[in-house]
């Protein structure tokens, strides 16, 4: 390097693409993917005994409490594709509950876990069974999203989608009807690209990298508003998770 170069420290994919988003505190990001990941800036540091969040630090100073759940779009894709169905093709509906933890789960903390079907029925049809693999996931999802915010967040805050997933429509309603939140889906992509150059742009002009973000208006993109939470599916999943618990819990081949 020359004399007078300016060198910066840089950022992980996550914390890129919140730089990229321009994130405020409070923020819940989603982001669909093969596995799924949530994440929100915080000024305060997580403390999680169970390691289920990641207490990782942010690009600008913050922090960015993170948790993963292995089962997102490959799974809902598997089942999908068991049923010969295009992943669009969900038929609201049905009371059947599907577990997709199709190798293991991360969160819930399920390392030998595989999938779990319960309720089928005669009039149970291949639509409402792929709309339950989407049920299944998005529950794991907000579950930990409830570990990774702050307990004075603001619930009725929008949850960005990002990833993948975010450009189906499936995806998108899901997450609505179960979170019971406003959805916005930015328009941009390549956030952690953009978290890069908006981090260049701040250490050239001593600019904070997430106001350079916000004023290239990143996160901007089409919002669903909220509809009421559907919380007896919610409800419906939890008691299969904990009456399975038993079998989730054991280890392939186990007697």
């Amino acid at each position: 390097f020359s004399k007078g170069t300016l060198v910066a420290p840089g950022a992980g994919d996550n914390a890129a693409a919140a730089l990229g988003l321009g994130l405020r505190p409070g923020t819940p990001v989603l982001s669909l993917g093969t596995s799924g990941t949530v994440y929100a800036v915080s000024e305060r540091r997580p403390a999680d005994p169970t390691g289920t969040v990641a207490g990782f630090a942010d690009a600008r100073g913050h922090w960015l409490p993170l948790a993963c759940t292995l089962n997102c779009t490959l799974a809902v894709d598997r089942v999908a594709a068991l049923l010969g169905l295009d992943r669009e093709a969900v038929e609201p509906g049905g009371h059947v509950t599907l577990l997709p933890y199709l190798d293991g789960e991360r969160t819930p903390n399920l390392p030998h876990a595989s999938g779990v079907l319960h309720g089928l029925r005669h009039d149970t049809t291949a639509g409402q069974l792929l709309q339950a693999a989407y049920d299944g996931a998005v529950h794991a999802l907000l579950g930990a999203l409830d570990l990774v915010l702050d307990e004075d967040a603001d619930r009725a805050t929008p949850l960005l989608l990002i990833g993948g997933g975010a450009r189906g429509t499936a995806w998108q309603q899901t997450v609505r009807r179960l979170s019971g939140r406003p959805v916005r889906i930015p328009e941009a992509g390549e956030l952690v690209a953009l978290g890069a150059a908006a981090q260049a742009a701040g250490v050239l002009t001593g600019e904070d990298p997430a106001a350079v973000a916000r004023r290239w208006n990143t996160a901007a993109g089409t919002v669903l508003e909220a509809v009421e939470r559907d919380g007896a599916t919610l409800e419906r999943i939890s008691g299969v998770l904990s009456d399975a618990a038993p079998l989730l819990e054991r280890e392939t081949g186990a007697q």
